[in-house]
């Protein structure tokens, strides 16, 4: 491995200096860093980032906990996050694990600072006794409000009432809600949406996707005279698992059935449908993240960000007028 004695030795100067040089230090000449950093570049130089923190106090890596999940959006989202702190020149080492462990794993490590997508009702105390040893900041994205931590959560309940009105604009008068029924605010902005649109909500159209006769309840809804004509999906999988069904009935999209899906991502595009989605943007939700985690803040409760991503409407393919 390259170490920073290498690098001096081929540069012809003492290792302090290239330490410095590497650092950005403003007491070594822009020439000198220049000709140093292509030198390192060269060598393909790694930075130590253990000495790089006795040093500096800070290593520019932030820890990323992310669900043990699988899904396009976390990997997008993470993607995103990942993609903007480059650009404010920090690393982004993510660990999928549950929130406890991954917080002793990055205080460990030495991380600047800590995101946390928290798709958890409660965190465990093993979370906020490694919190409490934690001298950096934390950014809870996603879920509810963190006891010492930055808040960026997720408007899911508008999201749906969004993607009712504009099924509603549409003609539509018939909604089905498809989706797990432990995900309270999706499925409370779907009839919330129903009230402010004055339409009637009918139980019968909403179908939990971990129901053991999912396949059987969708079909028989489907088949029904009155049918609805417009179906909200609450993620790409449930969406995934949907269009198997759609192809063996010879449902067409939007032709028999209009349909909105939870959370954009891109892969949404190069279906054969493309499909209009609900939901925040990855882009501007990962740049409001960073903005806040490398903020300036004062002292006490108060000085936590408390806030929410609005969702927005992409109208693709897969919804048109009756």
């Amino acid at each position: 491995m390259v170490t920073i004695k290498d690098i001096a030795k081929a540069a012809g100067v003492n290792h302090s200096t290239v330490s410095r040089a590497l650092n950005d230090d403003y007491r070594v000449s822009d020439n000198t860093k220049e000709r140093i950093q292509a030198i390192a570049k060269q060598m393909n130089y790694i930075p130590n980032l253990a000495a790089k923190q006795l040093v500096q106090q800070k290593t520019h890596v932030v820890g990323l906990i992310w669900p043990p999940k699988e899904g396009l959006f976390f990997y997008n989202m993470s993607v995103q996050l990942q993609m903007e702190g480059a650009q404010r020149g920090y690393r982004v080492v993510l660990i999928a694990d549950f929130p406890g462990e991954g917080m002793a794993a990055f205080r460990q490590l030495g991380v600047d600072h800590i995101m946390l997508w928290n798709c958890y009702p409660n965190l465990p105390v093993s979370f906020y006794t490694e919190r409490a040893r934690f001298r950096g900041e934390v950014l809870a994205m996603a879920g509810p409000r963190v006891d010492g931590a930055h808040l960026l959560g997720v408007d899911r309940q508008g999201a749906f009432v969004q993607a009712v009105r504009h099924l509603h604009a549409l003609g539509h008068r018939r909604l089905s809600y498809i989706g797990r029924p432990t995900h309270r605010d999706k499925l409370s902005g779907f009839i919330q949406g129903h009230a402010e649109q004055n339409l009637k909500y009918d139980p019968a159209f909403v179908v939990s996707d971990i129901s053991p006769t999912f396949e059987e309840e969708v079909l028989a809804m489907l088949k029904r005279s009155d049918r609805p004509t417009a179906m909200l999906v609450s993620s790409q999988t449930v969406l995934f698992r949907l269009l198997r069904i759609f192809r063996r009935s010879g449902i067409q999209i939007p032709d028999d059935l209009s349909v909105v899906v939870y959370d954009d991502v891109p892969e949404l595009e190069e279906l054969e449908v493309a499909f209009t989605a609900i939901g925040p943007s990855a882009q501007e939700m990962a740049v409001r993240a960073w903005d806040i985690l490398t903020g300036t803040y004062g002292e006490g409760e108060e000085r936590y960000v408390d806030e929410v991503m609005p969702a927005r409407l992409v109208q693709r393919e897969s919804t048109r007028s009756l």
